[in-house]
């Protein structure tokens, strides 16, 4: 199913209780003070079937996570669309959802948002604890940029489409 009224999913995966794996949701607790409409806001995702419960239906879905590189650049931004985002043995993010293989099984399910874009940053630390490394926190409000730019330039979009509908 996918979803065409103009709904955004914003999807920031990570526990705020592991450092940098944290980021996604600070991205997402940014956003969601914005309060856009048809934006819908999640955090809190431990597996797969709960994104894509999160993205059903969703014309976009924007996914922010922290990414395991070596050697890290800690703060950097990746952007890829679904297709685009690297498999490695460990998987991308710090945790155990792999959003290719979930953006898959979503496939399969007939549960894919219309168009993906997954945001992944670097991490330096994703041992306990609390808050942001220095450079990841930095990088936090140049996502929420990105998110926004994602979502004007899909909303952009999905206007011009509908004009040529009339």
């Amino acid at each position: 199913m996918i979803g065409d009224d103009g709904r955004v999913a914003v999807i920031g995966l990570g526990n705020g209780y592991r450092r940098d794996d944290g980021v996604g949701v600070a991205v997402a607790d940014a956003l969601r003070e914005l309060a856009w409409p048809k934006v819908v806001v999640r955090t809190g995702i431990a597996e797969p079937m709960g994104l894509i419960e999160a993205w059903t239906g969703a014309g976009l879905a924007v996914v922010v996570d922290a990414a395991i590189a070596d050697p890290a650049d800690p703060g950097r931004i990746h952007r890829y669309d679904v297709d685009g985002v690297p498999t490695q043995p460990e998987g991308l993010s710090s945790h155990r959802i792999d959003i290719g293989r979930t953006h898959a099984l979503a496939g399969a399910l007939e549960r894919v948002p219309g168009a993906t874009v997954v945001l992944a940053v670097e991490a330096a630390d994703t041992g306990p604890g609390a808050g942001l490394t220095p450079r990841v926190a930095r990088a936090v409000p140049v996502l929420v940029g990105m998110v926004a730019a994602e979502i004007n330039r899909f909303r952009s979009t999905t206007r011009s489409q509908h004009a040529g509908c009339r």
